[in-house]
């Protein structure tokens, strides 16, 4: 997740922020439901209703995705006056990055091999994620039961600056090189503004999961950030397991094909 941003346009500032990124998750999850089982038809109206986002923030979320080749609006062929949103498989796999690593960390620690398809498949990681946009709607989001991991998230590329915290944290405990965490090699990394760093340390701090600075040194979470953050990946480890698991069950019985 701390990986550089991609050169050119910055699609991850784009998707890293929470109301943004549930946008686009609930895209890909309404498209899939729809192609696979049965589900109402993708188009803007629906997204707009279980977006989060006001109605003029959606389209506006939904022309950006389309101007990059994001999505596809393509018309219905039983009605061409209905206009579905299909997500590009390069839209799937950026949404599903942090997905397919809870995944992979699972797979780590349990000695299971969930991932490599899910890993090569957009399809099926397009799937996984209806399955989990399904059981949100259910019951909630995961990240709702972790306080600090949901405030980081919702500003822009939040959960990253976190990660990049934490990794230094595991990197200091094992005795590897520290990630650097100057705001100067943060905002290029994540392509925001080295004030904008700032800030989110901040935020985090006045939140309780940052010590209290000490001169220039660099940044250091506190144990409850710790314990908060490990619980939280425990969460999406299970949760993404679960659903990996459901998915190649569905593409295997050819309930679908992907």
């Amino acid at each position: 997740m701390v990986e550089p941003a991609p050169a050119g346009w910055p699609v991850r500032k784009l998707l890293n922020q929470l109301e943004r990124y549930y946008s686009a998750y609930m895209l890909i999850g309404q498209y899939y439901g729809w192609r696979n089982h049965g589900a109402s038809v993708p188009n803007l109206s629906r997204l707009q209703a279980t977006s989060g986002q006001s109605p003029r923030q959606t389209a506006s979320f939904c022309a950006t995705l389309e101007a990059r080749d994001l999505i596809c609006v393509e018309a219905l062929a039983t009605d061409r006056r209905q206009k579905i949103l299909r997500p590009a498989d390069s839209l799937i796999r950026e949404v599903g990055r942090s997905c397919a690593a809870f995944v992979e960390s699972y797979d780590a620690v349990t000695g299971s091999a969930l991932a490599p398809p899910i890993e090569q498949d957009a399809g099926l990681l397009g799937e996984m994620i209806y399955l989990s946009a399904t059981r949100v709607r259910g019951s909630g989001t995961v990240i709702a039961e972790f306080p600090m991991v949901l405030a980081l998230s919702g500003y822009d590329c939040g959960y990253p600056l976190l990660v990049a915290l934490v990794l230094t944290h595991y990197r200091r405990k094992s005795g590897n090189d520290k990630f650097s965490l100057t705001h100067s090699a943060l905002a290029d990394r994540f392509q925001v503004s080295e004030s904008h760093v700032g800030n989110v340390f901040g935020r985090l701090r006045q939140a309780g999961g940052l010590v209290p600075a000490r001169g220039a040194a660099d940044p250091v979470v506190t144990e409850e950030l710790i314990d908060e953050f490990e619980r939280w990946c425990s969460a999406e480890m299970a949760h993404y397991a679960q659903l990996a698991q459901r998915a190649r069950t569905l593409s295997d019985s050819s309930h679908f094909h992907a």
